[in-house]
């Protein structure tokens, strides 16, 4: 396969088939074809052995950058299913959005992805720390509070631990 030309590139979100990220990933490098395939660090737990693992942050999906008129081409690398869909609209991510999941990755506490709306809570921006600079509302919990981050064009957000030090409550 040759590399694509890169005009004017966007971030897609594509399906994989079932725990087959990082082959696709390993693929698409192959080929040449900009992707990013979050992954966290998780310890996992055996009944013989712990070991630090790699795991993909969102399961069966993978980015790929390319211009939309390239887009069915990525299909000639195997293991692709489709392009993930809102409302009948292929998503979209921002170059801010790649951003907010690359900084997500790197982050030390485990994440949890979910979909769906924010919970009732107050709007914040972290001032210090790992995400310094980014917003998100803040969620009660007994003993740490926790931070919803959205990634929309993927209609879900990321929870995260964070110390309410680190934030500022943003104007109404």
């Amino acid at each position: 396969m040759q590399t694509l030309p890169k005009k004017n590139p966007q971030w897609y979100v594509l399906t994989t088939r079932p725990k087959q990220e990082k082959q696709i990933s390993k693929r698409l490098s192959a080929n040449a074809i900009e992707h990013f395939l979050p992954l966290q660090r998780q310890l996992r737990c055996w009944h013989d052995r712990k070991k630090w693992v790699e795991i993909p942050l969102f399961n069966s999906y993978i980015f790929v950058k390319t211009e939309e008129k390239y887009r069915g081409k990525v299909f000639q690398v195997e293991g692709l299913v489709k392009y993930v869909s809102i409302a009948g609209k292929i998503c979209v991510l921002t170059e801010d959005e790649i951003e907010r999941v690359r900084r997500l990755c790197s982050y030390i506490e485990p994440v949890n992805i979910e979909q769906g709306d924010f919970y009732s809570g107050e709007e914040v921006e972290i001032m210090e720390g790992h995400f310094i600079g980014m917003k998100g509302r803040l969620l009660s919990n007994a003993d740490r509070p926790q931070l919803k981050l959205a990634i929309e064009s993927l209609g879900c957000f990321a929870t995260v631990f964070i110390d309410k030090k680190f934030v500022r409550k943003l104007p109404s």
